[in-house]
């Protein structure tokens, strides 16, 4: 065997490797949720149901993304500097000076629970960042509202998964600037809002 020969072989099985690998990776590919908050928060129940939700739309589009496991951390963010974040996002300010604590948190997705009336927010996983969600207080409207919470919940992850919002307040993507707001999903049925066919092509085209 030349010397050519064997560099068309080697070539061969590198790139053989290269696919392989690159398959395994695409087909396992799962985001782990880490919860941060106090134990007894309202919205632990509402997280679980919501990224139930997501793993079967998820599924449902055959997309190569599952969320999950979900883990508990003991650590807790001060309310002040949670507010502070959401106040920013509020303010459309583009440069978000992230707590140094999330940091030291493991997870693909770190969800933060507070104790206080801020605005939730949500923010995409990119460029190696981690997705973060930051909740408000459960126990207050209108998160305590039937049927608001674990669509709360869901829409945030929705921002983690890179949707943005849209102006149809039957969807579970609306969002400002239209006038939607979380008591929107106020119902005495228990259900989730659905997505928007831009929304599950959006999810398709980005993990597929």
């Amino acid at each position: 065997m030349n010397r050519k020969s064997l560099s068309v072989i080697l070539a061969s099985i590198i790139l053989i490797m290269c696919v392989t690998t690159t398959d395994v990776e695409s087909a396992a590919r799962r985001w782990s949720v880490t919860v941060c908050g106090p134990v007894s928060h309202p919205l632990r129940k509402a997280v679980a149901e919501a990224v139930d939700f997501w793993n079967g739309e998820l599924a449902g589009l055959d997309v190569n993304l599952s969320l999950g496991p979900i883990t508990d951390s003991d650590l807790q963010i001060p309310d002040t500097e949670l507010a502070r974040i959401s106040e920013s996002v509020m303010k459309g300010e583009q440069r978000i000076r992230f707590p140094e604590e999330l940091k030291n948190i493991r997870g693909d997705v770190v969800i933060l629970l507070s104790g206080t009336d801020l605005i939730s927010v949500g923010f995409s996983r990119v460029n190696g960042r981690q997705g973060l969600v930051i909740l408000r207080s459960g126990d207050i409207p209108p998160l305590s509202l039937p049927n608001v919470a674990h669509n709360l919940v869901a829409h945030e992850l929705g921002h983690v998964l890179g949707l943005s919002h849209n102006s149809d307040e039957t969807m579970l993507m609306c969002g400002r600037p239209a006038p939607c707001r979380p008591a929107a999903f106020q119902s005495s049925l228990k259900r989730f809002f659905p997505l928007t066919e831009k929304d599950r092509n959006d999810l398709t085209r980005r993990f597929k």
